[in-house]
């Protein structure tokens, strides 16, 4: 399983998953935003399954964090990105409402993310443009101050043996995407991924994505010696994930 794409539904793969197995996952599930609106239409690539209500959308990601619960590892981290849209800004949080009171899982920190260029284009009289999008950090309520990370000591008291960590800061600066050409656009760039897993992952950590897409998070993984597992449920994007991997002559 370690190292693998799967062309199916998330479900499926965590089905398949072990018990405390993951030592993260690094995610950026669908917004809930493809379908007709007043000023446009928006395709993210997942419009058949990103129209949903409010409650339909919200119980089905909550089936995932049951499962997210079940297979990361007690010190393990989750990485969500997941922003708002002038439909329902207020959906992400409520979402992350949910998780906190229907699993063992509660927010840890939230990391803002900087992109180059902003979206989507000013048809919006009252809303801003977008160029920072949250990334909520995720953990076992048993270990919301233990949790594993990367953080480096800078000094150590001598006196107390209280240590001094390196500054980091709660905000990443990195591409929007990788560039590829591809019907999928919601896609996030491998220089988001690489920073995120500088941060709380070391080296052989077992990562997956269950919202795989163009393989990204694979390709960040294989490229900072991280093993990766990925879902996507689009043959086509799964094919362009396998072709992405394939460049890297793996």
């Amino acid at each position: 399983m370690v190292n693998s794409l799967f062309n199916e539904n998330n479900l499926t793969t965590l089905n398949r998953m072990p018990d405390n197995f993951l030592d993260g996952i690094i995610c950026s599930p669908p917004y809930n935003i493809s379908g007709e609106r007043k000023d446009c239409y928006y395709n993210t690539g997942y419009s058949e399954n990103d129209n949903l209500t409010e409650e339909d959308y919200i119980k089905l990601r909550i089936k995932e964090f049951e499962e997210f619960e079940r297979v990361l590892k007690n010190k393990g981290v989750i990485a969500y990105n997941i922003s708002y849209h002038k439909e329902n800004p207020i959906l992400p949080f409520l979402l992350l409402s949910e998780i906190h009171k229907r699993t063992n899982l509660t927010l840890a920190d939230m990391i803002s993310w900087k992109k180059k260029s902003s979206i989507p284009f000013q048809t919006s009289p009252t809303k801003l443009s977008r160029i920072v999008e949250p990334i909520f950090i995720i953990v076992h309520k048993d270990f919301l101050h233990t949790f594993k990370a990367n953080k480096e000591i800078s000094k150590i008291n001598e006196r107390t043996g209280q240590k001094f960590y390196k500054n980091y800061y709660n905000i990443i600066e990195a591409k929007n995407n990788d560039g590829v050409k591809t019907k999928l656009k919601a896609t996030f760039s491998t220089d988001l991924v690489e920073k995120i897993m500088n941060i709380y992952f070391p080296e052989a950590s077992i990562i997956y994505d269950p919202f795989m897409g163009i393989g990204t998070t694979a390709k960040a993984c294989v490229l900072n010696k991280r093993k990766f597992i990925g879902s996507e449920m689009i043959r086509e994007f799964f094919e362009d994930s396998i072709k992405q991997l394939k460049e890297l002559k793996l």
